[in-house]
């Protein structure tokens, strides 16, 4: 392997054709000086690439393929989830899963670092620069073996303190999920690239499926926690050969750091992004616990679970695809892009959110008991500020894709404290009153986050309110007709169905009167989407 240190040329650059990218490619050249000789070699790189881009609005269907594929995709693995939960308990029991859980958030945090950012970043890079390609093929690998070393030490450690020998044995599975992740990156990046996520989420599925059937099958065998763990590294092992036979490209024995320093700067952005989030949620539920003990923690974090789940669920199809798309096309386009995807989005979310506060307090009461009070009430504040906030984070797909990923790891980072300062009056404000202190701070984030695109030249902020705005009011309009029919028996089905048509039908009707034309507009757009 060739171990190289000096630095690479200019990106960009005449003297780096490979290097520009196809948007790059679209803008104007400058004027020739008079005696000027084009260079035919120059020439016919920029027209390889202006052939290569596609042009703005042609991607649509293969934009609609990717968005459905993954919210397929979504559900299957949330119904998945519900009925593994539910069955791997009762095969296995409270103690295996105690096991299973000590070595956990162990995982949880090395994760976080398994792909350091560079399967979005690389995604950025065309595929003719052998050299960067090759360079993130032999690092992803080190790292990979690297974190497979270091998780099956932890675990050892681990086994010691926590008096529990299992666990060794269940952390040193676990670790080999990391060196399915790191071969996977580069099959991905360019997957994403290429804008074919329905790939991605179909070898997702296919690792979900094939994951939980070894762990039932391993379960009656008495494998006890150690199948809770297999259905881990199944899942990261088929998807990884599903995604290396499909994209997979022989990497040259070279490697040069030096290439790859902006894909660490943005590698380093997602990774920070993550790691925030991750400790901000810590700090968050260490606070809680100390304020209210124990058992209203336990509430707290049920009722900030669900809200994120679904949320996120819904948005990440739509995140990945605005990303993949966002890498090759005009900026003009993009903006467009943007604002109808956050639009749908909100369409989406806001009738969930506001149905779903409205009815979950008497449903969490009469499936859960009234030991769950808390958790539903808080539950039925957040969700909303959950879908809105998960509505202004496709604009971090934008601004990642133009090479603002420190931009979207500072508004993180703000978002973080804002949820934490939220939750330091705690024993003046209640639960519900850090709850509603919570939400204020998602909306700081949601604004900051809707105004971020503008700021780089990108989506303005005035189409997406409008966007949002209407979904949002029809939303309202939604829960609180819903909650006026449901509040006298809010434990009955039959009340709780007929509060939810309610609902519903007031959300259609308010919604065509708010925007009526432009929802027209939009299905007229669909059928002509699928009739090509």
């Amino acid at each position: 392997m060739k171990v190289e240190s000096e630095h690479p040329p200019n990106r960009g650059t005449a003297s780096d054709p490979e290097r520009v990218l196809p948007s790059e490619a679209l803008a104007p050249l400058p004027e020739p000086a008079a005696q000027a000789v084009p260079d035919p070699a120059l020439i016919a790189e920029q027209a390889q690439v202006l052939a290569a881009a596609p042009p703005p609005g042609s991607g649509s269907r293969t934009l609609a393929v990717n968005v459905l594929a993954g919210g397929g995709v979504n559900l299957v693995k949330i119904g998945l989830q519900l009925v593994m939960l539910p069955l791997m308990a009762h095969l296995l029991g409270p103690v295996e899963f105690g096991v299973y859980a000590l070595a956990l958030p162990t995982i949880a945090f090395f994760m976080t670092l398994a792909d350091g950012g560079l399967g979005a970043s690389l995604a950025r890079e065309p595929t003719r620069s052998n050299e960067i390609w090759s360079t993130a093929f032999w690092l992803v690998l080190m790292v990979g073996v690297g974190l497979t070393l270091t998780v099956a030490g932890s675990g050892l450690i681990l086994a010691r303190v926590s008096r529990e020998p299992r666990v060794a044995d269940v952390m040193a599975l676990l670790s080999v999920s990391f060196l399915f992740v790191t071969v996977s990156v580069l099959p991905y990046a360019r997957l994403t690239r290429e804008r074919r996520l329905a790939a991605i989420s179909g070898a997702d599925l296919a690792g979900n499926l094939l994951g939980a059937a070894v762990a039932v099958v391993l379960a009656l065998k008495g494998a006890g926690a150690m199948s809770l763990a297999a259905q881990y590294v199944t899942l990261y092992f088929v998807r990884g050969c599903i995604l290396n036979l499909i994209a997979f490209v022989r990497p040259s024995f070279i490697f040069r750091p030096s290439m790859l320093k902006a894909h660490v700067s943005t590698g380093s952005a997602l990774v920070s992004s993550r790691l925030v989030d991750f400790a901000g949620r810590l700090v968050e539920n260490l606070i809680f616990g100390r304020s209210f003990g124990p058992a209203a923690l336990g509430t707290f974090t049920f009722a900030n679970q669900v809200p994120r789940f679904v949320c996120e669920a819904a948005s990440g199809p739509l995140w990945g695809a605005l990303y993949a798309h966002a890498l090759r096309e005009d900026d003009a386009h993009l903006a467009c892009l943007h604002a109808k995807l956050v639009h749908i989005l909100s369409l989406l979310l806001a009738p969930v959110a506001f149905l779903t506060a409205a009815v979950v307090p008497g449903l969490i009461l009469r499936i859960l008991g009234p030991d769950w009070n808390d958790a539903a009430t808080i539950l039925s504040i957040l969700i909303p500020f959950y879908a809105l906030n998960a509505v202004a984070h496709q604009s971090g797909a934008l601004l990642l894709a133009k090479g603002a990923g420190w931009m979207v790891f500072r508004l993180s980072l703000l978002l973080v404290v804002a949820r934490v300062a939220a939750v330091l009056p705690g024993p003046w404000l209640g639960p519900f009153g850090v709850a509603w202190g919570i939400g204020v701070a998602q909306v700081l984030f949601t604004a900051l986050m809707l105004r971020a695109p503008g700021r780089i030249g990108l989506s303005p902020t005035g189409p997406l309110l409008r966007a949002i705005l209407a979904p949002t009011l029809a939303g309202l309009a939604a829960g609180l007709a819903c909650h006026l029919i449901v509040q006298g028996a809010p434990t009955e089905i039959p009340r709780v169905a007929l509060g939810l048509v309610a609902g519903l039908a007031g959300y259609l009707v308010v919604l065509f009167l708010l925007e009526g034309a432009r929802l027209r507009e939009d299905l007229v757009g669909l059928r002509r989407l699928i009739r090509r």
